[in-house]
């Protein structure tokens, strides 16, 4: 998995490309460490790229949520591809996480 980041006003743009699960998703968990902090705590996690997710991926993406609200900070999803929204709404999460369409991200975030 490769991770990448911009900013775009007061937010952090993540890209994720390749796959988020078991053997990845530590790596989004340490780059959020290093990188998101209470004075730099607004983010969109861009999931344009990313080819796959698992259980592991998923709940990793729950934790750095709660991460980023316990910093006060806004969390979205954005662009996620058919079959991992498929993923997402089996395991109920639709609506648990904020969600941007396309239009949406490349309007607010370009």
């Amino acid at each position: 998995m490769e991770i990448n980041i911009r900013k775009s006003g007061d937010t952090n743009v993540i890209g994720l490309s390749g796959s988020l699960d078991i053997y990845t998703s530590i790596d989004l968990k340490n780059f959020f460490e290093q990188n998101i902090d209470r004075n730099n705590n607004n983010v969109v996690i861009n999931l344009e790229k990313l080819n796959y997710i698992d259980s592991s991926g998923i709940g990793m993406l729950i934790k750095q949520l709660n991460y980023v609200q316990e910093l006060n900070g806004k969390f979205f999803i954005a662009n996620m591809k058919a079959a991992i929204e498929k993923v997402f709404k089996v395991a109920g999460l639709t609506s648990y996480f904020q969600t941007l369409s396309e239009a949406e991200f490349t309007s607010q975030f370009p």
